[in-house]
C-alpha cells in the first residue's frame, strides 16, 4: 500500500503534518513582483518534486524570520481564557490560564511565553532587533 492513500475509512497511510524547509541564504531578488514570481516558481517546484498535488494554498514560500502565535480562545470551548500569576521562566514566562466559562466549561492549564523578538524606539517608530538583523532567532521543534 506505499501510495500514500486511505486503505479504509479508520487506517490512513499519511497523516497532515507541517513541514518547514529553511534555505539560507537564497538569492532572492529586491524588486517586490521578481520577488514573487521568484518564490511561486520555488513552491511549484517543491510540489512537482514531491510528485504529489499540493493546492496552491497548501504550500507557502516566505522571506525572512516569521513568528507563531496563537488565540487566546479556550482550546475546547473556543471561549476567551483567563490568564494569571505570571511566572518567569527561562526564555520568557508561564501564566496559569483557565476558560471564562467556568462553571460550563472546566478547561486549565498553562500558557506558555517565549520572547521572540526586542523592540526598541518610540512608540511610534518601533525598531525589530531580529527584522533589523541584530539578533537571530532560533527554531525549535515541539
Amino acid at each position: 500500500m506505499g501510495n500514500n492513500t486511505v486503505s479504509d475509512s479508520t487506517e490512513k497511510t499519511t497523516t497532515e503534518e507541517r513541514v518547514t524547509i529553511t534555505l539560507t541564504n537564497y538569492p532572492i531578488p529586491v524588486a517586490e513582483d521578481e520577488r514573487e514570481i521568484g518564490l511561486e516558481a520555488l513552491e511549484d517546484a517543491i510540489s512537482q518534486l514531491l510528485g504529489v498535488n499540493i493546492a496552491s494554498a497548501d504550500i507557502t514560500a516566505r522571506v525572512g524570520h516569521h513568528y507563531v502565535q496563537i488565540g487566546n480562545d479556550c482550546p475546547r470551548c473556543g471561549g476567551l481564557l483567563e490568564l494569571r500569576q505570571y511566572t518567569y521562566c527561562d526564555n520568557g514566562a508561564v501564566a496559569e490560564a483557565n476558560c471564562a466559562h467556568a462553571p460550563k466549561c472546566e478547561w486549565r492549564g498553562r500558557a506558555i511565553y517565549r520572547m521572540i523578538d526586542l523592540e526598541s524606539g518610540p512608540v511610534a517608530d518601533v525598531e525589530s532587533a531580529v527584522a533589523n538583523g541584530d539578533m537571530t532567532p532560533s527554531y525549535h521543534s515541539y
